[in-house]
């Protein structure tokens, strides 16, 4: 059986082998092909399906995909803020046919410029992006991003999310999708109401991490200066860390309880439901707090 102590790496290294399914962009058709603007902003709405999307380093909008027949496609620009054919912003979207049939699947890929912004909603549709910036929303997608972007806010209501994106700010909301928290953000607030929460990244300096019945695991060490607080009402949370990991570690259950593995370190505080332990010198700060779910402090 295995331990609690090895969930995030064989999680984060299945979900890092299986790539969302979509269609070769060369086999798709190309649907629009424009001029636009570096800073250039889209929204996008696709119900079922797939999008992926993909920054680069020109000043053009490229969407290939392929439309259902009961379906149709819609692309509408920014008039206003045209200049020269330019475009600074733009909307995408697929409508239902006569008989309102919105839910064929329908798949894209979309090039767009890299300082721009991209809000995406779907229902179903898996949504993966690659050095893209913006909000991303599905109600039961998946969603995948990766890459360098400015800021990053995600939400799934029943899909799970992958976050392995270099980032200095991102928001990552789901129901009871998974939720893997990869890449190198610095700024993050992420959270789950019964999903399970994975924090596989070192760099993260300001993290929030809150459930209500979803386990909540992070693997690392906390870096100097860093701030953590972790909330959950019933489900666990289980920090893993190395025996160098450095802060000041306090953590309270009202009625769950504390297991420490860091047994040779003499607490500061101690109590049947509160623990305050300092290892190292204490270079970060970390607050636990649940209601009825145990906490583990474990040792590698």
């Amino acid at each position: 059986m295995v331990s609690n102590s090895l969930k995030v790496a064989l999680i984060a290294a299945a979900l890092g082998a299986a790539p969302l399914v979509a269609q070769a962009p060369e086999d798709m058709p190309v649907l629009t092909a424009k001029r636009v603007s570096p800073t250039f902003s889209m929204n996008m709405w696709n119900p079922a399906g797939h999008v992926k999307l993909i920054a680069w380093d020109r000043d053009s909008l490229v969407v290939r995909g392929r439309v259902d027949r009961s379906q149709k496609y819609f692309f509408g620009g920014d008039a206003n803020g045209a200049k020269l054919g330019i475009l600074s912003g733009a909307k995408v979207a697929v409508e239902g046919g006569p008989q309102g049939d919105d839910g064929k699947p329908c798949d894209f890929v979309v090039w767009l410029p890299r300082r721009g912004r991209l809000s995406i909603k779907t229902v179903s549709a898996d949504i993966e992006g690659i050095d893209v910036s913006g909000s991303f929303y599905t109600v039961s997608g998946a969603i995948r991003l990766s890459g360098t972007s400015t800021s990053i806010e995600a939400e799934s209501m029943n899909g799970n999310l992958d976050l392995g994106a270099n980032v200095p700010w991102l928001r990552a909301r789901t129901g009871d999708g998974h939720l893997l928290l990869r890449g190198k953000p610095q700024d993050v607030d992420a959270a789950t109401i019964a999903g399970t929460l994975d924090i596989a990244t070192p760099t993260v300096l300001r993290g929030q991490f809150t459930s209500v019945s979803g386990d909540i695991h992070y693997a690392g060490s906390p870096p100097t200066g860093a701030i953590f607080e972790f909330s959950n009402h019933s489900g666990s949370v289980d920090l893993l860390l190395p025996a160098t990991a450095a802060g000041v570690f306090s953590l309270s259950s009202v009625t769950g309880s504390i297991e420490n593995s860091f047994s040779d370190v003499r607490p500061a505080a101690l109590s049947p439901r509160s623990l305050r332990i300092t290892l190292g010198r204490g270079g970060a700060s970390v607050t636990v707090r649940t209601y009825k779910g145990v906490i583990r402090l474990r040792s590698q």
